[in-house]
C-alpha cells in the first residue's frame, strides 16, 4: 500500500515510518506541517521545517504545509493535499495524544484511506529503547519542564538519557516521550536515512525555565560507516 508520512523532524514521526516500511507500506511522500501556533497541540513546533529535509534523506518526495489559523484548518489543508496523491494510507507518529489522533482518525476516514499509527500505545521507555536499539541520531532541540535545565538542548538520546528521563517522571510524573511538550527532538540520523544531517549553525535560547535550539544552517553529510 502506498502512503505518505507525516514528518516533523522528530522522533516519533520518524520512528513511525520506519516501523511502517517494515510493515509492508511503501513510502513516497514526507508531508511537513509548519504550525503557526506555537501552542499547537497537533503540530510539533520547534524547527518544523526541518521536516522536509528527513523526508529527502528518507527519499520521499517532501510536501510542506505552511499552517493556517489553527489545527482545524491544517487539517483541512492536509485533506486538500491527500486528495491530490494516489496513496492508501497516511502515517502519523500519534503515541498517546488522543487530541490528535482522533482527528487524523476522522481525516482518514472521511478520505476512505488508512490511518497508521504504528507507535500508538506504545510504553514511552519502550519507544526511547528502541530508538537506542535501532541507532537513531535524535538530538533534544527543546525542553520545557521540571528537572530540565539549559544542559539538556543538545542531548542525544541514549542510555544515561533514558536513566535521566526515567528519575524525572519517578519524581515529577513528565511523560517520558515528551507527549506533554517537556522535550521536542531532530533525527539527524535513522536506519533509513541516505545521508546523515549535520547541523552547522544553531541558536540557543533560554528563558531561565524553558529553551529551544534553533537551527540556522544544516547540510548532509556521508553517512558514518
Amino acid at each position: 500500500m502506498r502512503a505518505v508520512a507525516l514528518l516533523s523532524g522528530g522522533k516519533d514521526s520518524t520512528l513511525a515510518a520506519h516501523l511502517a516500511v517494515e510493515e509492508g507500506y511503501e513510502l513516497t511522500h514526507g508531508l511537513t506541517v509548519v504550525p503557526s501556533d506555537p501552542e499547537s497541540m497537533m503540530f510539533h513546533v520547534p524547527n518544523a521545517d526541518l521536516g522536509a529535509l528527513v523526508a529527502q534523506v528518507m527519499g520521499l518526495e517532501p510536501v510542506r504545509i505552511r499552517s493556517g489559523r489553527d489545527d482545524e484548518a491544517d487539517i483541512e489543508e492536509i485533506a486538500r493535499v491527500l486528495e491530490g496523491l494516489d496513496v492508501d494510507a497516511l502515517v502519523s507518529g500519534a503515541i498517546a495524544s488522543r487530541y490528535q489522533k482522533e482527528r487524523l482518525d476522522r481525516l482518514c476516514e472521511e478520505l476512505g484511506i488508512e490511518h497508521v499509527h504504528p507507535l500508538w500505545g506504545m510504553d514511552p521507555f519502550e519507544e526511547l529503547e528502541l530508538l537506542v536499539e535501532r541507532g537513531f541520531e535524535v538530538m533534544i532541540i527543546g525542553v520545557s519542564a521540571a528537572g530540565m535545565d539549559e544542559s539538556w538542548l543538545g542531548r542525544r538520546i541514549d542510555e544515561d538519557f533514558i536513566e535521566d528521563i526515567r528519575r524525572l517522571y519517578e519524581k515529577y510524573r513528565i511523560h517520558p516521550a515528551g507527549e506533554g511538550g517537556e522535550y521536542e527532538t531532530l533525527v539527524l540520523d535513522a536506519p533509513l536515512f541516505e545521508r546523515r544531517i549535520v547541523l552547522e549553525r544553531v541558536e540557543k535560547r533560554w528563558d531561565g525555565f524553558s529553551g529551544e535550539l534553533i537551527v540556522e544552517e544544516a547540510r548532509l553529510m556521508p553517512k558514518r560507516r
